[in-house]
């Protein structure tokens, strides 16, 4: 199991309209995504930052997002800036302790 962030932040458009053009567009597409168990879109209009927390099943599935057209079309849009994403190896046995993972 592997675990993601993406972070990003807005340029010229309203949280409304990304919300619109993106959030709404992209969730149903991410969630077909080959390996992925989830993504939890994160907000923070304050300090102007947006992302996600993506659980992968493995490293390599998210190798192949990070290569795909559909992520290359995502961070091409000309309202995102600082594109920041970094990977974390999961420790499964005490993140299913605290409940990160449920128990299989």
């Amino acid at each position: 199991m592997h675990a993601q962030i993406i972070s990003y932040q807005l340029k010229n458009i309203s949280q409304a309209d990304y919300e619109k053009q993106m959030v709404q567009m992209d969730a149903p597409v991410l969630a077909a995504v080959n390996g992925l168990f989830s993504k939890v879109w994160l907000s923070n209009p304050g300090e102007n930052t947006y992302g996600g927390f993506y659980l992968w099943e493995s490293q390599e599935h998210m190798q192949n997002f990070m290569a795909s057209d559909l992520i290359k079309a995502v961070m091409s849009r000309p309202f995102l800036t600082t594109i920041h994403s970094v990977d974390y190896a999961v420790a499964e046995g005490p993140s299913r302790i605290t409940r990160g993972l449920l128990a299989a």
